[in-house]
């Protein structure tokens, strides 16, 4: 193949020289035989890279570029992943003068590997393995697990059943996170504390997309645990998949609209009960419906870009579930519970480097979240609970998988009792 492509160019080459010159100028030859050679050169790089020279990062079933790299594989098995190092700088003081006590931070937070192997056409296993926090081990502070691993069997292109461990198709980063697709150092909060990102579950569903750009998902999943929720939310009620208990089921959906470039805007649920086999003092079981809803949009064109999300949860028999966990006065777990964000960013080296594969992306983020918006009659609301979040910051991608991210965030509270800190991280993905 090689000898063949190099006999090949040298037969373009004498060509050229012999008619070239006496058609056009010598000018107008030289960057047509530039041409040819460059697009030679690439076919002689792909027949020995094969698909190493291929890759192509992008999105799919609503995952990240790296985490769809299988789908984008003719056979075989595809590796990729993601990474992230955060330092984290509190201010000595709260909103009202008091000692905050924060130590400052610096975190390898995570080292993401992928790993998925393509059977055929319509058969493939997808997996994503996450090293947390540097050192993991009995006494250490980070941890080893799966973040998802299922089989996918296309039926047709438009439907897809997928098995295994699933990522809960809520809100935009519970799927959507790896850390150079996003522009903060820290995960927005109410996708933390309303929607409990990264949530994954053992389950069962359907997954598809339409030529029309309509895609959607539909799990049948383990259920959330109620014993672990507090007044910050359900983030604790997260089972991971490991052993878990699985008395009460939920079901998760969502669909998204893609069919204008650029542009992705839908909404996602998960409805369930929570009580997973706890009980009040009679021996009654406490069922604690639980239902998380949510709308996001986003929109990418010519260096602007928007996200939009909201958030909102419900949760039943909330008092029953205070008395069997010991919670009294403003320790309420919400009934209710909000949050929503808005980020902005604009990319400028368009203008000041015009086509360099470096980009500048200067942002700003308003958040506003409530894990106790409504508590039973006879608890009461803590007004730290109800928070508001601004960030400024700019992220650095000399390479379009490569950030750098500087940014502030200024907290506040209904309690005045506010956090600000300043954060640094490098991120990639491969």
């Amino acid at each position: 193949m090689k000898l063949s492509i190099q006999i090949s160019t040298i037969f373009l080459l004498m060509l050229c020289f012999a008619t070239g010159f006496s058609q056009t100028s010598k000018q107008d030859t030289l960057k047509m035989l530039m041409r040819k050679v460059d697009i030679l050169t690439e076919e002689l790089e792909k027949s020995k890279l094969g698909e190493v020279a291929k890759r192509e990062y992008k999105s799919k079933y609503g995952l990240g570029p790296a985490a769809s790299m299988v789908y984008h594989k003719e056979s075989g098995v595809s590796i990729a992943g993601y990474g992230e190092v955060v330092y984290e700088n509190y201010k000595a003081e709260k909103d009202d003068g008091s000692a905050s006590g924060a130590l400052d931070k610096i975190d390898y937070v995570r080292n993401i590997i992928y790993v998925g192997y393509k059977y055929s056409e319509n058969l493939l296993f997808n997996a994503e393995i996450e090293f947390e926090h540097a050192l993991a081990g009995e006494g250490k502070p980070g941890e080893v697990a799966m973040e998802f691993g299922y089989i996918d069997a296309t039926i047709v292109p438009e439907f897809t059943v997928r098995a295994g461990m699933v990522l809960v198709p809520v809100g935009i980063m519970n799927e959507y996170h790896e850390p150079s697709t996003f522009f903060g150092s820290l995960r927005p909060e109410t996708e933390k504390n309303i929607i409990p990102s990264t949530w994954r579950a053992n389950g069962l569903g359907f997954v598809g997309a339409t030529s029309s750009g309509i895609g959607y998902r539909v799990y049948l999943v383990e259920g959330l645990r109620a014993d672990k929720f507090t007044s910050t939310g359900v983030r604790g009620g997260r089972q991971k998949g490991a052993k878990a208990i699985a008395e009460d089921l939920g079901i998760a959906g969502r669909i998204d609209y893609t069919g204008v470039p650029g542009l992705n805007i839908g909404a996602s649920f998960f409805n369930g009960n929570s009580g997973q086999g706890i009980s009040d003092d009679a021996g009654n079981e406490i069922n604690v419906g639980t239902t998380i809803f949510s709308a996001h949009g986003m929109f990418n064109r010519k260096g602007l870009e928007l996200r939009a999300l909201y958030a909102k949860s419900s949760i039943s028999d909330v008092t029953e579930l205070n008395n069997a966990l010991g919670l009294t006065g403003a320790s309420s777990v919400g009934e209710d519970q909000m949050g929503y964000y808005f980020t902005a960013a604009y990319e400028v080296l368009q203008f000041l480097s015009p086509g360099k594969n470096a980009s500048l992306l200067p942002f700003v983020q308003y958040e506003k979240l409530n894990t106790q918006e409504t508590v039973p009659s006879e608890f009461s609301i803590d007004p730290s609970k109800e928070k508001t979040n601004i960030t400024f910051g700019v992220m650095y991608k000399p390479h379009s998988h490569i950030g750098f991210k500087v940014d502030f965030i200024n907290r506040d509270n209904e309690a005045g009792t506010g956090l600000d800190q300043f954060n640094a991280a490098v991120t990639y993905l491969f």
